[in-house]
């Protein structure tokens, strides 16, 4: 077995057997394919390769681009879960995992939005056409649920509960959870999709048709670029990023800054760690636990309330 063969196996390993999500195994991809380049300038294809000298000399190279500590610790864990399948299964002999130590995380705040700013990019948003519509109910529906922005690319008509107030997400793990609609994010889905198979999208579903070029053909997707096909995570973020300058709002908030002022906001009105972490879709508590820090609100509330002398 070469290497690139033992990568292959191994991302058939996570995506079966580990049942991880699409997002994750391409980062997997990524990360080893990186070190399988390195290697293979000076060296054989074969899994020999794969040894101390040759993984210390590509930490070296790593420093070249300047990573960022959480691109680090991810690059480590992925090749330290890649050397692990193999020395279990026998495919190398050396035992490279017990080497790896992967730098130690430095936390830093999460940027999110006040509860007025988040007022403000909402009612902010221009919705005089349908795309200024499409990006109202998306920014509603994103702060509504906290839901990832590659759960939100990735939302259907048919996961979709309005009656209930209530979305399917398809999340991390390969897994399915609940998510909640607030009336305001429910209003403008509503109007969205009442508007959503106008013309400026179905004649251009028709087009990609005709050309055969039609992407994700018969997959209903929520939210739609302006030819039909489902709007990208890229989209999503530049949605964002214009919206927070029309609302005049100087912070460098992504997608993922709403889904941290979700849970933000969460804490600070009084919500509990755990149900929390139920709704951000977070596996183990520790993730969701960096946000008790920014509960100053919440803190200072309880103070006054529960000291004796407050």
């Amino acid at each position: 077995m070469n290497l690139d063969e033992s990568v292959q196996l191994y991302l058939k390993y996570v995506r079966f057997e580990k049942n991880l999500s699409a997002n994750s195994i391409a980062s997997y991809n990524r990360d080893i394919n990186q070190l399988v380049r390195f290697i293979q300038k000076d060296e054989e294809k074969d899994l020999t390769a794969l040894n101390l000298s040759n993984f210390r000399c590509f930490l070296k190279h790593l420093d070249n681009f300047r990573y960022s500590n959480r691109t680090m610790i991810r690059k480590y864990s992925s090749l330290l879960n890649f050397f692990k399948f193999l020395e279990q299964n026998k495919y190398i002999s050396v035992n490279l995992s017990r080497y790896i130590i992967p730098p130690k995380s430095r936390r830093s705040l999460y940027s999110f939005l006040s509860e007025t700013e988040m007022k403000r990019l909402l009612e902010n948003a221009y919705t005089e056409d349908i795309r200024g519509v499409r990006n109202r109910a998306l920014m509603e529906f994103m702060y509504s649920t906290g839901a990832r922005v590659s759960e939100v690319e990735n939302m259907k008509l048919s996961d979709l509960r309005l009656g209930r107030c209530e979305a399917r997400v398809f999340g991390k793990g390969r897994k399915y959870r609940t998510v909640y609609i607030n009336k305001s994010s429910l209003f403008w889905l509503k109007k969205y999709i009442d508007l959503r198979n106008e013309p400026i999208y179905s004649n251009k579903r028709e087009s990609y048709q005709e050309s055969g070029r039609e992407e994700n053909k018969g997959q209903d997707f929520l939210f739609l670029n302006r030819y039909g096909k489902r709007l990208t995570s890229r989209s999503i973020r530049n949605i964002v990023r214009e919206s927070l300058l029309a609302a005049g709002i100087d912070k460098k908030i992504s997608p993922h800054g709403i889904r941290h002022s979700f849970a933000t906001h969460l804490l600070q009105e009084g919500a509990g760690i755990r149900e929390i972490q139920e709704l951000l879709g977070h596996e183990n508590i520790s993730t969701t636990q960096i946000y008790t820090h920014l509960n100053i609100k919440k803190i200072r509330q309880d103070y006054k309330k529960f000291h004796p002398r407050s």
